[in-house]
């Protein structure tokens, strides 16, 4: 089964969210996340990583809060995953970790391919396409 993080669906929940407001709007993070119930400490952290990335702004100030670093069209929803959880793949070994299995697995030939094509996948849709 594929799974993802927590981490990667609140962070994909944010950027969603302010894909759907203008350019200029931004999105008080506290206030979002009281809101909707979601952890706010959590979701601070996940926008840091995303801000370094790029993929956000934040304004600072009474009436600050995030915004898109760019286009909501230009982000992909595989690049929120990999800038939060770093390479994705569907084992790990085809990350670079170590696997039990070297020198014996069968199967490696075909994870490889099966990630490449959720990867594709995953970099064909923009928030944009999610509003």
């Amino acid at each position: 089964m594929l799974k993802m993080s927590r981490e990667v669906d609140l962070g994909l929940l944010l950027m969603v969210e302010l894909a759907g407001l203008n350019q200029e709007e931004v999105l008080g993070l506290r206030v979002w996340t009281e809101e909707r119930g979601l952890p706010y400490r959590f979701l601070s952290k996940i926008a840091v990583k995303l801000k370094k990335a790029g993929l956000l702004k934040s304004k600072e100030g009474r009436e600050g809060g995030y915004r898109l670093g760019k286009l909501a069209k230009k982000i992909s929803v595989g690049e929120v995953m990999r800038v939060l959880e770093g390479p994705m793949a569907v084992v790990p070994c085809l990350e670079g970790r170590k696997c039990e299995a070297e020198g014996f697995c069968r199967q490696k030939v075909l994870m490889g391919k099966l990630s490449k094509v959720v990867r594709g996948q995953l970099d064909k849709v923009s928030l944009k396409d999610l509003c």
